[in-house]
């Protein structure tokens, strides 16, 4: 790391309208991101063109700020209406919304806010001081390690998520079988669309989210006067906000731990924030020492989830800045961005770049210092939605809902598959099965199929391939733990016990 080159990037960055133009970023981020269906990626896409005027640092500080303010902002609607506003919020409901039943939204907000800013903080300072050496790292994952990665984190989810493995096993196949409705990627031949031309080239993730998640729960909220039965919340000060932050702030191995998990996996292409805050999850589970809390409302939960999803953000730039390879959709609109204004990123980024690189870097430390500024100032006001009455917030989430989902792709089909999926998750709700390992095995499928056909080839068709080199390895022990430990750990101590 050269001082040098980062006062320069900091004196760049430091004046008074770069400095107002983060703090637009990450509030228009952050608001975008809080709107269930607009995702990070499409913020920043939409904000690409007006980023032309610009010179090729401004137009990437700018982007960087709607980047992490997008990021933190799908944890706000997961915390109040059960509902990520994107997909690396996904696992932030598990226990963040079950707060909020409780009465403790602004506890949840605190949590998750100072997690969110201490994850993406953190991973912008490792990025900015060893950006090579895990750009090494990221490079280590082939087709082959994406793969049983890809596997490792659907077993691990389906194992933590409930007291049943068989049903979340069978929740995460019936999510990859879902995957598998697009065209095959090889052939091009036509699968399980059922003749809907829009399934025929993928699978839309916004209305499979939004209806498990928000539309099932519209389902049970009906039966309730409001979100939160307690009627004693303290909704005129920050006070729980605060005690949420102090709490973050006595969980350091914790935050740490998923910051490093977030970074990691962030770093490694096409994995992105949604696999990250699983994995981080499902290691918080099973290295507590009250794994059946999880789910119910334990801020542990949250802050895997937040500090992992929002290290993500850093992590991500390394393959895109050491390599030219996207870490996620976001960073592949980014990516765009740096081939527009003229800055190529790959090896020789760090040669003929360097002050660009690291005005992005430096760009990301100040941005989540903006967010946990203008983030704590709102979450006060934000905590009055688990107040409304159940007969104004039902209607006002599903418009919300098909807005969000129509503007994706701007497809009527895409509100019916969402509705369609309300009544799935209802369902699957009614008979505890989670629904995340679905919504994880939708996510991981294209994932996981590109990466075995793309290995396959490689290897002609060997499956052996998938046993080779010492991090595959690894990994397959690990899934061999995450399925069968907890059932022999139970039968051990009960022999032992007896």
């Amino acid at each position: 790391m050269q001082i040098g080159i980062i006062v320069e990037a900091a004196q760049v960055l430091l004046t008074p309208a770069n400095v107002l133009l983060i703090i637009i970023g990450v509030c228009l981020g952050m608001v975008a991101g809080s709107i269930p269906g607009f995702t990070g990626t499409n913020t920043v896409a939409i904000a690409l063109p007006f980023t032309l005027p610009m010179t090729a640092e401004i137009a990437l500080v700018f982007l960087s700020s709607l980047y992490v303010g997008a990021n933190y902002g799908g944890a706000i609607p997961a915390i109040l209406i059960n509902t990520p506003g994107t997909s690396g919020a996904t696992a932030t409901v598990l226990d963040a919304y079950p707060m909020s039943q409780k009465g403790q939204a602004a506890n949840a907000l605190g949590i998750s806010l100072l997690a969110s800013v201490i994850g993406g903080f953190l991973a912008a300072v490792a990025l900015l001081v060893l950006l090579d050496p895990i750009g090494d790292i990221a490079f280590m994952f082939t087709n082959r390690e994406i793969f049983v990665l890809a596997l490792f984190g659907l077993a691990a989810v389906a194992a933590t998520l409930g007291d049943n493995l068989r049903k979340g096993l069978i929740a995460g196949f019936l999510g990859l079988t879902i995957a598998m409705m697009p065209v095959d990627p090889t052939t091009g031949q036509r699968r399980l669309d059922f003749g809907f031309f829009a399934l025929y080239d993928e699978v839309p993730f916004i209305p499979i989210v939004v209806g498990l998640f928000a539309i099932s729960e519209l389902f049970f909220l009906i039966k309730r006067e409001a979100i939160s039965q307690d009627t004693d919340i303290d909704i005129s000060s920050y006070t729980e906000v605060i005690e949420g932050c102090k709490y973050v702030l006595s969980r350091p191995f914790q935050t740490l731990r998923a910051v490093v998990i977030g970074t990691l996996v962030g770093a490694m292409p096409g994995s992105g924030a949604t696999l990250a805050n699983f994995l981080s999850w499902a290691i918080a589970k099973t290295s507590s020492k009250t794994p059946d809390r999880f789910g119910k409302g334990n801020p542990d939960g949250v802050i895997a989830s937040e500090a992992s999803n929002n290290a993500v953000t850093a992590g991500a730039l390394v393959p895109t800045l050491a390599l030219g390879i996207p870490g996620s959709g976001t960073t592949a609109v980014m990516l765009a961005a740096l081939l527009l204004h003229g800055v190529v990123p790959g090896p020789e980024l760090m040669i003929d770049y360097e002050l660009e690189a690291y005005v992005i870097m430096v760009s990301l430390l100040l941005a989540n210092i903006i967010l946990l500024v203008f983030a704590f100032w709102v979450s006060k006001y934000l905590v009055r939605v688990i107040t409304l009455p159940a007969s104004l917030l039902v209607p006002s989430i599903l418009v919300l809902t098909v807005v969000g989902t129509y503007a994706v792709r701007v497809q009527i089909f895409d509100i019916w598959l969402m509705i369609l999926f309300g009544v799935i998750g209802f369902v699957m709700r009614k008979n505890d099965y989670p629904l995340v390992p679905l919504l994880l095995g939708v996510i991981l499928g294209p994932i996981a199929e590109g990466a075995f056909l793309r290995s396959m080839l490689i290897s002609g068709d060997d499956p052996l391939v998938f046993l080779a080199g010492p991090i595959t390895k690894i990994l397959w022990v690990l899934i061999l733990l995450v399925l069968f430990g907890r059932p022999l750990y139970n039968r051990a101590s009960d022999r032992f016990l007896s």
